[in-house]
């Protein structure tokens, strides 16, 4: 019998599964053994399955492309009797069972319960040394005269968010950094016989723009998606999956982007399977929206398994209508990735290169010129690479490797330190997800109900910590900020925040992190007192725009109170916090500009608005997308303003954000993007 010291002394799925579901030796050795295990069960359509398949993280599908992220080997749990209460994907298991090796791997005639909040202990971590500055991070270079300038730009109105928000008419580039700013007859001194001049006559043109969070993989595999943020109606739905059908081999995939949102269709509804069927009976198709629901069509419920009599998943709500009991299509959670798992995987490597050259050209016509992509892993970073080194990075990128416990924290440093930052790629740090969406961030008040979707009255959302609980999160923390690196996590619900909060102050209080430049993801509701101390011990704030599309399910699933107050970027900024903004494309529009709006007014595209008084000034929404995105990701001495020295990043703009009605902020363009003195984006 296998002893309590060796149970207790780490022994992990991965000690016995390999990545691709091999045995390993010990799992040999120790067959016949009874063994204790956490982990997480995968959702299965079976009221009462016979076996569950058993996973070292949690099997929930990526809240952005649909995969699995991270969730290791699996064996086969054959429950002792059948399961006590509903166990979600995201809720951490232990369980007791004998190993048995054959055909399949697995724990027989086992126990199941829920883990306990006792930190999981792990093999002991090698601790990496931490690096005495950025990796790679350039250093700013001091102007002065070497030459002409590459390019000149003169007679503008340059708002440069340095000293002040000095304005200014002209700049001067040389060697991919500005060397001089100021009045336009000063600047055109800097003139020779090979440089370029532009002439903004009059026009706007401020920093080059930094989105702090959007998935850049994920915009470019959603580029070639059929578009709907222009539907208005169920009809225009049809009419879009129609044209990509009429171009589709019978039997293959029509698969829509994820950006956008029923509530912009006259039904307020998304679509069913029967009026998916009209336009395409033969082709399965599905549209998601965002990461959290999906709907397909009847041949997409059949390939997914579902049918009339399927039991909702643990997780997940498979919509039915009230009258036939019939699926309507509509999936949400953990039932949509019984749709996500058989629908087309993601590209090859080469393509997913192709498509992501093509996702910076699109940020680039926005006018940005850099990015957080806040879910990476080994395969992400190869990419990235592969384009670094044909020198194709036109978005200058900071990527988080996507962890869930300590163990894929551990692996997350050491693929982080393996790389070299330079200034168009850095390796900053470690994203970890404690709770959902709308439909799921982890509320301390329970949600309403929503006929047909959300029918719990006890439902309080998903707290996804690792299986060891808050104590396992703080320990993966730990080796964050001993490896010198940045970590941001996603937090939604009030409950979700406070943890968070809570467990960045106990690492605080052995390794300060203000410095490491720590940041709350999203920060949807915060309580008062997580706003106090992330102000006391320096932790940063990133929010988006989601409620210009998600405002609709805001109001729906928490109430009209909750909906308002969410995102409260005012509050932060008078408490003090420094916050960055960006879009979490492309779970909503990549457009700037649509964000910036949504500060400034906090309308939302169904033409109602969400808390006023909430809405900041458009200066301070500019800085969010400038400087303090760079003091974020602590670059401030070369990106984020307009200096002499600092990396030249700039966009031209179609009008004066600054000087226009708020409610025209959406109207502005890019029409000029410049990154490091390079021309990326011309339009006009």
């Amino acid at each position: 019998m296998l002893s309590c010291a060796r149970r207790a002394g780490g022994l992990t799925i991965s000690d016995l599964v390999g990545l691709d579901g091999g045995v390993l030796p010990l799992a040999r050795e120790l067959a016949g053994e009874e063994l204790w295990l956490r982990g997480y069960l995968a959702p299965s359509l079976l009221a009462n399955p016979t076996s569950l398949l058993l996973t070292e993280a949690s099997r929930a599908p990526c809240p952005l492309c649909g995969g699995i992220h991270g969730s290791g080997g699996g064996l086969l749990v054959t429950p002792r009797a059948p399961l006590d209460g509903v166990i979600a994907m995201h809720e951490a298991v232990e369980v007791r069972g004998r190993l048995s090796v054959g055909e399949h791997i697995g724990l027989g005639e086992a126990v199941v319960r829920r883990a306990s909040p006792t930190a999981a202990r792990r093999r002991p971590a090698t601790r990496p040394t931490a690096p005495s500055a950025k990796t790679g991070a350039s250093r700013r270079r001091p102007p002065g005269r070497a030459g002409a300038a590459d390019i000149i730009l003169l007679n503008g109105r340059i708002h440069t968010l340095a000293a002040a928000l000095a304005t200014v008419e002209a700049v001067a580039i040389r060697d991919g950094r500005f060397v001089a700013v100021g009045d336009t007859a000063s600047v055109a001194a800097e003139t020779g016989p090979g440089t370029q001049v532009v002439d903004l006559r009059g026009r706007t043109a401020v920093p080059g723009l930094i989105d702090s969070h959007i998935h850049q993989q994920w915009v470019g595999l959603n580029l070639p998606a059929v578009q709907l943020l222009d539907a208005r109606s169920i009809a225009d739905v049809q009419r879009a999956i129609a044209e990509r059908v009429a171009r589709t081999a019978p039997g293959a995939w029509v698969v829509a982007s994820s950006g956008w949102h029923e509530s912009i269709l006259a039904e307020g509804r998304m679509p069913t399977r029967w009026e998916l069927d009209a336009v395409s009976p033969d082709n399965p198709v599905m549209i998601p929206r965002g990461g959290h629901v999906v709907t397909v069509n009847s041949l997409g419920l059949k390939l997914a398994g579902i049918a009339r009599d399927t039991p909702d998943p643990t997780g997940g709500v498979i919509v039915r209508d009230p009258a036939t009991g019939e699926a309507t299509g509509v999936l949400l959670e953990a039932a949509a990735y019984f749709a996500r798992r058989v629908a087309p995987p993601a590209p090859p490597p080469q393509e997913m290169a192709r498509l992501l050259r093509e996702a910076m050209r699109e940020l680039n016509s926005y006018g940005i010129v850099g990015v957080v992509d806040p879910i990476v892993d080994e395969s992400g970073i190869a990419v990235y690479r592969q384009l670094r080194e044909a020198r194709e990075i036109t978005v200058r990128t900071d990527l988080l490797y996507f962890a869930h416990d300590k163990a894929e924290t551990e692996r997350g440093i050491a693929a982080m330190r393996a790389e070299e930052s330079d200034d168009m790629l850095r390796f900053a740090g470690i994203k970890f997800m404690l709770d959902g969406g709308v439909e799921g961030a982890r509320l301390r008040e329970p949600y309403r109900i929503v006929p047909g979707e959300q029918p719990r009255p006890d439902y309080h959302g998903l707290l996804m910590t690792p299986p060891g609980g808050e104590d396992e999160f703080v320990e993966a923390l730990r080796l964050v900020a001993e490896a010198g690196l940045q970590a941001q996590t996603h937090g939604v619900g009030d409950e979700a925040i406070d943890l968070i909060v809570r467990a960045y102050a106990r690492v605080n209080d052995a390794i300060p992190i203000r410095d490491l430049r720590w940041a709350l993801m999203h920060a949807f509701l915060p309580s008062a007192a997580a706003i106090r101390t992330m102000a006391e011990i320096g932790i940063l704030a990133t929010v988006q725009d989601h409620p210009v599309l998600l405002g609709h399910n805001q109001r729906r699933w928490w109430g009209d109170e909750r909906a308002a107050r969410a995102i409260p970027i005012r509050t932060l900024l008078d408490a003090g916090l420094l916050v960055g903004a960006g879009t979490d494309g492309p779970v909503v529009p990549v457009d700037p500009f649509l964000s910036m709006w949504w500060m400034v007014t906090r309308r939302t595209l169904a033409g109602y608005a969400l808390g006023p008084e909430h809405a900041i000034s458009a200066k301070e929404a500019l800085e969010l997308y400038t400087i303090n995105n760079a003091r974020i990701l602590g670059v401030e001495d070369e990106r984020g303003s307009i200096a002499p020295g600092k990396l030249a990043d700039l966009t031209v703009l179609s009008q004066d954000i600054l000087a226009i009605e708020p409610e025209r902020i959406r109207e502005t363009r890019a029409l000029l993007t410049i990154v490091g003195g390079t021309v990326v984006h011309r339009s006009g």
